[in-house]
């Protein structure tokens, strides 16, 4: 199809003064003819104006005004031919099935059975004007299919690109999530010493000013590696340019420290024995080196499960036992006191959906019982089976 309605009405004008000028070049203008001539100019070139809105009407409208300029005796030229051939190349181009397409294709079929009894034209030059039709029409319809694939594939384009963009969405709604379970585990362990050293504390200002002041520094260095902790999470969340060089130039940031670890867990047991736990800690199997995302989930799940008995069973004693197994990694917290208490259980909540959800992350399993005689968090992670 054309471009613009525009240049329609510049073609279509052109045309007509080619199918007008070529007929007058052979015989000239005689005047008694001229109105009867105009008007078939008009019929044999104008119906291009809504080549747009339908060309297989525009190529039967030309199929009969051409043989009945033809008919009355009037001067014929090849490029009165034109208009034909451009209302072909649009039927072609038209943006509708194939099929519907090839019925202009009675346009060559027409032309040559009328020239039989209208033209003294040889049947060579016939043949030759039917192909050329028909030559025009099939190179609308290439046209098209080019312009049908081109959009099939900017369509395509559009779509990937929505989908890129929505993996990253969800990319960056997976980090948001990762982070908050980090965040939480920080926040709830550090708060559940800092809660319980402050209630120690208070009680005992008076009294033993100096186990009040003990309490105070556990409650200090708590806080102050949960504040180091969270700052190398958060430092993943600046713009690169915004982080400060350890320089103060603010080229560049400082590489943030490793992720804690399985290594880790004894300091953090520490801490528990600062809020007045008592937990002890064994390992069992020969340790090898795992993955650290593995082992930060293990780490976590432990610090979640401390958590929550700091919460829920103050004073209790307990174990955190690490097995390495030939295909598994074992993790169990367990506490000899109830883990229920008047102000919410420990079996339910947050905190156990969060450690659940870092086990499946691995493929692995977490079991929690309850029971009188107090409450266990087993997490179990499958491992690749040693050689």
């Amino acid at each position: 199809m054309f471009a613009s309605y525009r240049w329609i009405m510049v073609l279509t004008a052109v045309l007509a003064v080619v199918f007008a000028a070529s007929g007058w070049s052979e015989v000239g203008i005689e005047a008694d003819r001229l109105p009867r001539e105009l008007v078939l100019v008009a019929l044999n070139t104008l119906p291009l104006l809504a080549v747009r809105r339908n060309p297989l009407v525009v190529v039967a409208v030309l199929a009969i005004a051409y043989p009945t300029w033809v008919a009355l005796d009037h001067p014929t030229h090849e490029l009165q031919s034109l208009p034909s051939l451009a209302a072909m190349y649009a039927l072609g181009g038209w943006d509708r099935p194939v099929w519907v397409r090839a019925l202009g294709l009675f346009l060559p079929v027409w032309m040559v059975g009328s020239a039989m009894w209208l033209w003294d034209i040889a049947w060579l030059d016939l043949a030759y004007v039917g192909v050329v039709f028909v030559v025009v029409w099939g190179l609308g319809v290439v046209v098209a299919g080019r312009r049908t694939y081109a959009r099939e594939l900017e369509a395509r384009t559009t779509e990937l690109e929505q989908a890129r963009r929505e993996l990253a969405d969800r990319a960056v709604a997976d980090e948001r999530a990762r982070i908050a379970r980090e965040l939480h585990d920080v926040i709830a362990h550090a708060m559940s010493v800092i809660t319980v050293q402050a209630g120690v504390g208070g009680h005992l200002l008076e009294q033993r000013p100096e186990q009040a002041a003990d309490a105070l520094r556990v409650i200090e260095r708590t806080g102050r590696e949960a504040l180091a902790e969270m700052r190398r999470m958060l430092a993943v969340l600046r713009e690169p340019g915004t982080r400060e060089s350890g320089d103060g130039t603010g080229s560049g940031g400082p590489v943030p420290d490793p992720q804690p670890g399985l290594a880790d867990l004894p300091q953090l047991i520490r801490q528990t024995r600062d809020a007045g736990m008592t937990f002890s800690y064994r390992t069992t199997g020969t340790a090898r080196s795992l993955p650290p995302g593995l082992e930060l989930a293990a780490f976590r799940v432990t610090q979640e499960a401390l958590t929550n008995a700091v919460k829920h069973a103050p004073r209790s004693r307990g174990t955190v036992t690490v097995t390495y197994l030939p295909d598994e990694l074992e993790i169990e917290v367990a506490n000899t006191a109830s883990a229920t208490r008047s102000d919410g259980d420990a079996s339910h909540g947050h905190g156990l959906r969060g450690m659940a959800e870092r086990v499946e992350l691995y493929g692995g399993r977490l079991d929690t019982v309850a029971d009188e005689a107090g409450f266990r968090v087993t997490a179990r992670f499958p491992l690749e089976e040693a050689p």
